[in-house]
């Protein structure tokens, strides 16, 4: 079975998000879901809703596993870097198997900070 996935060696860095943007852009797609339609849909896609909350409102918890299925949900399939600093801080990474798929990815929350900044003012 092929992977879409470039085999072993080192990913593009130009391929690569970190955690935080990834949970902003979970958030993103979570809080675009209209009052009561998130736990039909959590159902749907056999989510645990209460989990589904508590990322879209708490930054301290560490959700890689979930935050790489609500991605692939979102229809943004990625590989998982565990990178681990030399002062033994582990840092969680997302990689895109191809640059127009994170290219999209990027666009995607691009337009969600314009709208942002839009509100915000």
């Amino acid at each position: 079975m092929d992977s879409p996935f470039i085999p072993a060696g080192f990913p593009d860095p130009a391929l690569v998000i970190n955690y935080p943007t990834a949970l902003r852009f979970v958030r993103f797609r979570l809080n675009r879901m209209a009052h009561g339609q998130m736990k039909p849909w959590a159902k749907e896609h056999r989510f645990n809703y209460a989990r589904l909350v508590e990322i879209k409102k708490d930054d301290r918890q560490l959700n890689v596993p979930l935050v790489q299925r609500l991605l692939a949900v979102f229809g943004y399939e990625v590989a998982v870097l565990r990178l681990v600093s030399t002062s033994r801080v582990k840092n969680h990474f997302f990689w895109f198997s191809l640059p127009e798929v994170h290219a999209l990815f990027c666009q995607e929350l691009r337009t969600y900070d314009q709208l942002v900044a839009l509100a915000s003012q």
